[in-house]
């Protein structure tokens, strides 16, 4: 038994009322996320958002799950409800960015990249979100330039290489 699902069992055996605690549920959470049992893990987060409304962190979890699940509507409505709570979250704007890029939503997605590029100029996963929203809007110069920056920093990142390639340019 792996520590994961040792913890997760530890977890279990506490008595009912630390077993329905909110970081109980926040904790299955992240422990099922880690074991891929995505279901239980979107169930636990979502009792521990019940619990406690406004907390930030189930929130930012359950998009893991979601987004591995590819359910990309819901993850995007969760992420909006966390920008609700914290505008400037990052977790929050990198995830809302993916899952409508995932929705081919292109035009939405790209300037919450380039805000997470502008206040983050050395992520390397925003700026390819970047590029690729830039390159799926047929913005290939746009997309060639923000590869370019990328692999200047990041010279073997495989998805600045892909665009770069996808965009025509060297």
């Amino acid at each position: 038994m792996g520590h994961d699902q040792q913890a997760l069992a530890a977890l279990d055996k506490l008595s009912p009322d630390k077993n329905g605690s909110y970081v109980a549920y926040l904790r299955k959470g992240w422990l099922q996320y880690r074991l891929g049992k995505n279901g239980p893990a979107i169930e636990a987060y979502s009792k521990a958002i019940t619990l406690a409304p406004k907390a930030i962190e189930p929130r930012l979890g359950i998009l893991l799950p979601m987004l591995a699940e590819k359910q990309w509507v819901a993850a995007e409505k969760n992420a909006r409800e966390i920008l609700k709570l914290d505008p400037e979250n990052y977790l929050a704007t990198l995830r809302l960015a993916f899952a409508l890029y995932s929705q081919n939503k292109f035009a939405e997605s790209q300037p919450l990249y380039q805000k997470l590029v502008d206040g983050y100029p050395g992520d390397a996963e925003a700026r390819s979100g970047l590029g690729w929203t830039f390159l799926k809007q047929g913005k290939t110069k746009e997309a060639a330039v923000v590869f370019r920056a990328l692999l200047g920093f990041a010279p073997k990142n495989a998805l600045g290489q892909q665009g770069l390639a996808a965009a025509g340019a060297k």
